[in-house]
């Protein structure tokens, strides 16, 4: 019994949804053409007002920041006009100059910071201690990164003639392109972020997928357990029965291997938050094999 995970744009559109709970009271969030915008009220007039965040993770995160930063300023200014010429320059940052000084490194520090310190998509905090967490770091962001010039200041040339590293039409350069994009608008290099935007990321090459049916899976299995073959004096049986074990749970509930291993009522009974006990799988009461599984892996 598995949990049901938006994807692509729903999780954008869920995340939203939670920051615009974290707004502060007379303040709220609103999103139109691919901006955030605040809702609040200045003398007698309430309005919608641009706050130069993308409808992004990313301006979501910086919308919430500003909000808050709003609140605290509707309470000490007194002067409606103060607080424009602040709101101006503090919240849509009219006439900002990026920072020509900052390195390749300190930027991807700075998204790094922002990784650590942001929930994952299950909202569960990030650890660096978690196998899981440093992978999905490198993975996602380090891949990438390691191939910049970590000493020379930001520059959308050097950017370039590192994407040149991935071929067009693939997914890895759409992640690349994705990446370095955050990158600049980590480091408030707009311009970059907006030269990046144009590139068209339109993936065409794909992986070719392979297909396995139960009568393959089964001849396999044989083969494993050494039934249909010699096995070599060196195998561990019990070992090959323990792994064979995690991948017939993949086949049959359809699960990633991370899962199966989060499963919480291998050999004993699950108690929900509503009371429900689910008994353990190895109990034959659970006619319908129900599973539940938890939010983290451990595996001891």
């Amino acid at each position: 019994m598995g949990k049901n995970y938006p994807i692509g744009y729903e999780t954008v559109l869920v995340d939203f949804k939670r920051y615009q709970k974290q707004t502060p009271k007379a303040i709220s969030m609103s999103r139109k053409n691919g901006n955030i915008y605040f809702k609040f009220t200045v003398g007698s007039k309430r309005g919608e007002y641009a706050c130069s965040c993308s409808f992004t993770l990313d301006g979501m995160v910086s919308a919430l920041s500003k909000a808050h930063k709003v609140s605290d300023a509707l309470k000490s200014f007194t002067s409606e006009s103060e607080f424009w010429e602040w709101y101006n320059r503090e919240i849509k940052e009219v006439g900002k100059i990026e920072n020509d000084l900052l390195t390749f490194k300190d930027a991807i520090a700075i998204v790094e910071n922002d990784f650590w310190n942001r929930n994952d998509r299950r909202k569960q905090e990030r650890d660096k201690s978690n196998p899981s967490d440093l992978s999905s770091w490198n993975e996602t962001y380090s891949h990438f990164y390691k191939y910049l010039p970590l000493d020379k200041t930001v520059n959308l040339k050097d950017i370039q003639t590192t994407l040149k590293r991935w071929n067009k039409g693939t997914k890895s350069y759409k992640n690349a392109v994705s990446v370095f994009k955050k990158l600049a608008r980590m480091a408030n290099k707009d311009s970059i972020a907006e030269s990046l935007k144009k590139l068209d990321t339109t993936q065409t090459e794909f992986n070719e997928l392979q297909s396995a049916t139960l009568e393959d899976f089964l001849l396999w299995r044989d083969r494993t357990l050494g039934i249909t073959v010699e096995l070599h004096p060196n195998c561990d049986l019990e070992v090959r029965k323990a792994w064979l074990w995690v991948f017939s749970m993949q086949v049959v509930y359809g699960l990633r291997i991370h899962e199966v291993f989060a499963i919480q009522n291998l050999d004993k009974p699950f108690t929900t938050k509503d009371k429900v006990v689910i008994p353990a799988l190895n109990d034959a009461s659970n006619s319908q094999n129900l599973i539940v599984i938890g939010e983290k892996t451990v595996i001891e």
